[in-house]
C-alpha cells in the first residue's frame, strides 16, 4: 500500500486493513487462549498488523471497490455548494481532524494516545451529525453507541496522557 501523506488517515487504514498480498483466513485468527503477550509481539513483529489482530471476526482486503484514495485529495474533504447538511458535516468532521492533527513527538506510546485521541474526538462528531442527519435507525443506534464509547476512550487517552505530563 502507498503511504498517505496524512497522518490520521494513515491511521484509520492501518486499524481496519490488511497489508496487500495478504489474505486473512480463519487459520491467522488468535484463539481467545491468545495471551496479551501474544499479540503485543504480534504487534511489535508486524508494524501494520493484518486485521486479525485488529478485529478478530472481520477480515477485510483491499480491492478496487473499497480501495483509500492515495494521497488523499483535500478538494474530498472540502465542503462544496451542492453538498447536503450531512455531507457538510461530514467533510468538516474531516477537516477538524486533520488540522488538528499533534505533531509526533517519536514515543509511540504517546503517538499512538494523541492520534488516535484526534481520531476518536473525529468519530464523535461524523457519528453526531449521522444523528442530526440521518434517517435510518439501525444507523442512529450505532452512531449514538460510538459516541458514547469514543467519548469514554477519549477520556482513558486524556487520563493516560495527563499521568504522563502530555
Amino acid at each position: 500500500m502507498k503511504t498517505l501523506t496524512l497522518a490520521p488517515l494513515a491511521l484509520l487504514i492501518a486499524a481496519g486493513c490488511s497489508q496487500p498480498g495478504t489474505t486473512n483466513t480463519a487459520d491467522a485468527v488468535p484463539s481467545e487462549a491468545t495471551t496479551n503477550t501474544t499479540k503485543a509481539a504480534d504487534v511489535a513483529a508486524n508494524p501494520r498488523p493484518d486485521s486479525s489482530i485488529i478485529d478478530e471476526s472481520k477480515p477485510h482486503e483491499h480491492t478496487a471497490e473499497n480501495a483509500h484514495p492515495e494521497p488523499m485529495d483535500m478538494a474530498m474533504v472540502t465542503p462544496a455548494a451542492g453538498d447536503s447538511a450531512a455531507t457538510k458535516g461530514y467533510k468538516q468532521a474531516m477537516m477538524k481532524m486533520m488540522q488538528g492533527t499533534p505533531p509526533y513527538t517519536g514515543d509511540a506510546d504517546v503517538d499512538f494516545n494523541k492520534q488516535m485521541r484526534i481520531h476518536h474526538l473525529a468519530a464523535v462528531d461524523m457519528a453526531q451529525v449521522q444523528i442530526a442527519h440521518g434517517t435510518n435507525p439501525e444507523s442512529k443506534v450505532l452512531a449514538q453507541k460510538i459516541v458514547t464509547d469514543q467519548r469514554r476512550e477519549i477520556a482513558q487517552i486524556d487520563a493516560w496522557l495527563q499521568k504522563r505530563g502530555q
